[in-house]
């Protein structure tokens, strides 16, 4: 029996006297959000009879384009017509698009919180929340296979980009036993498995190519750590979307010897969006960010801060809105 059997009836009931649903991303979305989102409306959509079933991600899609159920992504939405929400792999809602309103925005709509991060803050009125894995996407197949719901080819190719993508294609050391044998089962429900390495591990383009020349031209190392950057004049020029692209980006970066860890910082909105990896067992990237109360692994750690980005003579650093200035390089 599932420690969280309980949850798993809870949710089927609510699915089934349901008629519209809503699915939420996270901001900046990467494969794991958007694979467990697509998935989860895939098998609805596939078990239940008369659902309409919305993914709502403000972002681009950019190298995720290629998953099953993607043109069920909207950016416009009225809330006030769903019966209530699923929130994919959100450790915090300040990662939603809907943080600072939680009470305007949501009402009384019940807040279905499906997630992995060992840092998850239990916001939803439910929590399925299973530290031990890797991904969202394997705590939502769990829930699937428990239920005997039907996993179609597409639900499994959409599990399976959220397994590839959050191991860092069986990379990272939060890879275990059990991952391999979800991903065993979903390759013999005909999930693409290949599709997912083409478009995302071996897609090559000249924007990609751009992005990466002036990271690496511009990655210096300082004290324990290497720090690279991109402003949003960069951003402008070759009209590339960073985030997909830096997770392409980081497992060759963290491999850089001499230093702790890596940090790469870029404008975003009104702010500095931090990112940050390490591949060493010893180092904590928590101690770092928990300091900005945002979202965070041990060994993946990311944030946004209302700091102004600038470069001059070679020197990174940014500015506080009192003035100060912290310089990197």
């Amino acid at each position: 029996m599932s420690e969280f059997e309980a949850i798993y009836k809870y949710i089927d009931d609510l699915i089934k006297k349901s008629s519209n649903i809503a699915i939420i991303t996270h901001i900046s979305p990467d494969g794991d959000t958007l694979g467990s989102a697509t998935a989860l409306c895939e098998v609805i959509m596939t078990n239940f009879k008369n659902k309409k079933v919305d993914i709502i991600n403000k972002d681009s899609c950019g190298l995720f384009s290629f998953l099953p159920n993607s043109n069920k992504i909207i950016e416009n939405f009225q809330l006030n017509k769903y019966d209530f929400v699923f929130i994919v792999d959100i450790a915090t809602l300040k990662l939603s698009w809907f943080w600072e309103n939680k009470k305007f925005i949501f009402g009384d709509k019940e807040l279905i919180n499906i997630d992995h991060h060992i840092t998850n803050w239990f916001y939803g009125d439910v929590n399925l929340v299973d530290s031990s894995t890797p991904a969202a996407s394997i705590v939502l197949y769990d829930f699937f296979k428990h239920m005997w719901y039907i996993i179609t080819p597409d639900a499994a190719t959409c599990l399976l980009t959220g397994i590839y993508t959050d191991t860092g294609a069986f990379a990272y050391s939060n890879v275990n036993k059990y991952s391999f044998e979800v991903t065993a089962n979903l390759m013999e429900k005909w999930g693409d498995i290949w599709i997912i390495d083409r478009e995302f591990f071996s897609s090559l383009n000249f924007k990609f190519l751009q992005l990466y020349s002036i990271i690496l031209s511009r990655l210096v190392t300082k004290d324990n750590y290497a720090v690279s950057y991109m402003t949003s004049d960069d951003l402008e020029k070759i009209w590339c979307s960073v985030e997909f692209n830096w997770g392409l980006i980081s497992p060759k970066l963290n491999h850089l010897s001499g230093v702790d860890y890596v940090i790469f910082l870029y404008q975003k909105w009104d702010g500095v969006k931090w990112s940050m990896r390490t591949n060493r067992d010893d180092f904590d990237l928590t101690k770092i960010a928990s300091k900005f109360s945002w979202w965070w692994h041990c060994k993946a750690s990311g944030f946004m801060i209302d700091w102004t980005l600038c470069d001059e003579n070679w020197r990174i650093f940014v500015k506080k809105p009192d003035g100060e200035l912290i310089y990197f390089s």
